[in-house]
């Protein structure tokens, strides 16, 4: 028996589902229903009855929910106040995904030098971790991350999200494509077009409002193809022609000068840089550590990368 088997039987519990409780704790269905099953196997006895129309718990199941639900809450309340309170005599967590630390970070090394024993005290010193949006909202909200920096993420219980900047969507091309020479590019432009886009998993939320867009526009899903990593996305583009749609900033990482960004017009919302954090931090450090992010991001100017 150990403590993420319970928080995983608690999720079922809760959610009468198995992968609504997966995507609750962010993780794969399989490993719920692993963990449950070892946790019945090591009490001795059932907790849920499941069949192929529903999950209910047992009598002994929810007499053992009731049993570990207090303490399990207080239990995780302790470590997040502990570590809130410890902010300020140790190194902020700063987790990043991998093109906005790229883009980002560089200008934090400049505004957070920690050169000074007086610095240190009055902001904290900071340390990077790479880590793509879901698994950020999870480090956030369990205590084990200061500082998310990510794209556009929905409201969650218990994470407050700054939003650092806006940015539009936009086309990859190269420089040579007929559609760079317009001003803007519509998503029902690249009907014809192969598009190359980056890791679906990386968020999630975005994902699903590309892919709203990209259905709406008319798009055959047979011509989206993934691409591993961001900094490939123009490298791509550079070499075979196709199309990228990707958020705006990686215009400022671009090393390029072969390929050019659009703005999509048809895009149903701006792209927004956020910082989370948990809702109970209230360190100054972690709100000089965003302050400092929000000048960073809003000294990016886009409209020049965009010509």
């Amino acid at each position: 028996m150990n403590l993420r088997q319970m928080e995983c039987f608690l999720a079922v519990a809760d959610e009468l589902h198995f992968r609504r409780a997966a995507d609750r704790l962010r993780l794969a269905p399989p490993s719920v229903s692993e963990a449950v099953a070892s946790l019945e196997r090591s009490l001795g006895s059932r907790l849920v009855e499941r069949t192929s129309r529903r999950v209910q718990l047992t009598p002994f199941g929810a007499e053992f929910a009731a049993a570990i639900r207090g303490p399990i809450e207080a239990l995780h309340q302790a470590h997040r106040t502990a570590r809130l309170r410890s902010a300020r005599h140790r190194d902020l967590v700063v987790a990043h995904t991998p093109e906005l630390g790229q883009l980002i970070l560089p200008g934090l090394v400049d505004a957070w030098p920690g050169a000074t024993a007086a610095d240190d005290e009055a902001r904290g010193r900071w340390r990077p971790v790479p880590m793509h949006t879901p698994e950020q909202l999870a480090a956030v909200a369990n205590g084990e991350v200061d500082v998310g920096l990510c794209w556009s993420v929905p409201e969650q219980p218990g994470i407050a999200s700054a939003v650092l900047g806006e940015f539009p969507l936009v086309a990859v091309v190269q420089a040579a494509d007929p559609l760079a020479s317009r001003r803007e590019v519509a998503l029902t432009d690249l009907r014809t077009r192969q598009i190359l886009i980056t890791p679906r998993g990386d968020n999630p939320y975005l994902e699903s409002r590309l892919q709203a867009d990209i259905i709406r526009a008319g798009i055959p899903r047979t011509h989206i193809e993934e691409v591993g990593r961001y900094d490939e996305l123009a490298v791509h583009v550079a070499t075979r022609g196709h199309v990228g749609v990707h958020p705006g900033p990686i215009a400022f990482t671009n090393p390029l000068s072969t390929v050019v960004f659009r703005p999509i017009a048809d895009a149903s919302d701006r792209v927004r840089i956020c910082a989370i954090s948990h809702a109970e931090a209230r360190d100054g450090s972690i709100a000089a550590l965003i302050a400092s992010l929000r000048s960073i991001v809003g000294s990016l100017d886009i409209d020049d990368k965009l010509m």
